[in-house]
């Protein structure tokens, strides 16, 4: 049986110095794949400088050597997130985006130890608050650079981040506060992996398909039923962020303060991330200013005082000459 294979941006090995823990491989023509570095050689520039005039932008690692490329970027992750020596942002936004896939992955793979996939989780969110580091610029940068791509694990972090953004403005402060609700926004969706995809690009659902997928915040609590590092904060945004104040909510149809106050956080940066990014049910992106303009014509959607903060976030006003 022929390996199978996943890409890896070129940038991606071009920006690493040293020896690559794992062979890499040039995709010649449709399913003819040659390896252009062994394991453990470094890449050389001026054949990358090629490659880019060539117009390819990607190189390949095979299936089997996934974990091995997981486990190198999970070390890249923790040492940006320590703090350790002087780490380029563009270049860890192709890492958190490419570790993110791996991280889905995963927690679809009902056979992998959540308890791990729960720490990688927790490194993701850890990158964003370095990341940011209380400046929206760098979330805005993030947003950017994922906010193209359809898939749920993108739309998982960048909820993850302007869900922060949000906990911030609000004054929420405890490391072990931001981590939970960072942690909660990033799961948000994670029942979706439980779910028929092909019921996300549907343009009219049937009732008993819309029931379906308003199964997803229980669904995901199953999944992490029994985990380690998945706080009762945790599990009440996973359950709660599709309640609603004015009680039209799912799936306990909860009120005002019954609502998780970090739940409420996550409904809103989930509903703006939806309404400013492409999705495969609706090709319409919205500006930042239609997408809180729908949110608060949405009466009793949203919690309105932190909608109005959110907005102060997104949408600074203009100073006045």
């Amino acid at each position: 049986m022929l390996p199978e294979y996943f890409p890896v941006t070129i940038q991606f090995i071009y920006s690493f110095k040293g020896p690559l823990p794992f062979d890499v491989y040039i995709q010649r023509f449709e399913g003819k794949f040659t390896k252009v570095y062994n394991k453990n050689s470094e890449h050389d520039p001026e054949q990358i400088y090629r490659y880019e005039d060539k117009q390819i932008t990607n190189l390949y690692v095979t299936q089997a050597e996934k974990n091995i490329y997981g486990v190198f970027l999970y070390k890249l992750v923790e040492q940006f997130n320590r703090g350790a020596g002087e780490v380029d942002k563009e270049k860890m936004i192709d890492v958190i985006k490419t570790s993110l896939e791996l991280t889905y992955e995963k927690f679809a793979d009902q056979s992998d130890d959540l308890g791990m996939n729960i720490q990688w989780a927790s490194q993701q969110v850890t990158s964003a608050l370095m990341m940011m580091e209380d400046n929206m610029a760098s979330a805005i940068e993030i947003f950017k650079a994922l906010s193209e791509d359809k898939q749920l694990l993108k739309h998982s972090y960048m909820v993850s981040l302007f869900s922060l953004v949000l906990a911030k403005k609000l004054g929420i402060t405890s490391q072990r506060n931001l981590m939970g609700i960072g942690l909660g926004a990033l799961l948000h969706d994670l029942g979706h992996t439980r779910i028929n995809s092909e019921l996300f690009s549907k343009n009219n659902l049937t009732p008993k398909e819309w029931d379906e997928i308003k199964d997803h915040p229980q669904l995901a609590l199953k999944i992490v039923d029994h985990t380690k590092g998945i706080t009762s904060d945790i599990r009440s945004i996973l359950i709660q962020h599709h309640e609603q104040p004015n009680g039209r909510g799912y799936p306990n149809r909860l009120t005002n303060s019954s609502i998780f106050p970090p739940a409420k956080i996550v409904a809103i940066a989930d509903a703006f991330c939806s309404f400013v990014s492409k999705s495969a049910y609706r090709e319409t992106v919205f500006t930042t200013a239609q997408a809180l303009q729908m949110m608060r014509d949405d009466i009793g959607h949203f919690d309105p005082e932190y909608l109005e903060v959110f907005a102060t976030a997104v949408q600074p006003k203009k100073k006045v000459a």
